[in-house]
C-alpha cells in the first residue's frame, strides 16, 4: 500500500514547517505498523487528498479529507488537512 519516497521527491509545497508537523502524528501510525516512515505518511495524505470524495470540510479556506485505510492490519480513519493554499499540513488519525 505504502512506497517509499526520497526527501528529494517531497513536494515543494510542503513546508519544513509542515514537515515538522507531520512528523508530530508519525508515532501514531507506528503504533498500528512500525515500517511506516515520514514519506509514507506523505505520500498517503497526498493519495487521500487527491480524491474529492473524502473532501469532508472546508472552514477558513482550508480543505479537510477523511478516509478509512488499513494501517498493519487495523482499519483507521485518516484525516488530511491542506492548508489556504492547498500544501499538506497534517496527516493524522481520528479516534
Amino acid at each position: 500500500m505504502l512506497r517509499s519516497k526520497n526527501i528529494s521527491d517531497f513536494p515543494k509545497n510542503v513546508s519544513q514547517r509542515n514537515l515538522k508537523h507531520l512528523s508530530k502524528h508519525l508515532p501514531e501510525f507506528q503504533k498500528y505498523d512500525s515500517t511506516i516512515t515520514l514519506d509514507n505518511l506523505i505520500i498517503l495524505g497526498e493519495n487521500i487528498a487527491q480524491n474529492p470524495e473524502n473532501l469532508i470540510s472546508n472552514p477558513s479556506g482550508r480543505q479537510v479529507f477523511e478516509k478509512d485505510v488499513i494501517i498493519g492490519e487495523q482499519a483507521v480513519r485518516v484525516r488530511v488537512v491542506l492548508n489556504s493554499l492547498g500544501s499538506l499540513r497534517s496527516v493524522h488519525i481520528r479516534y
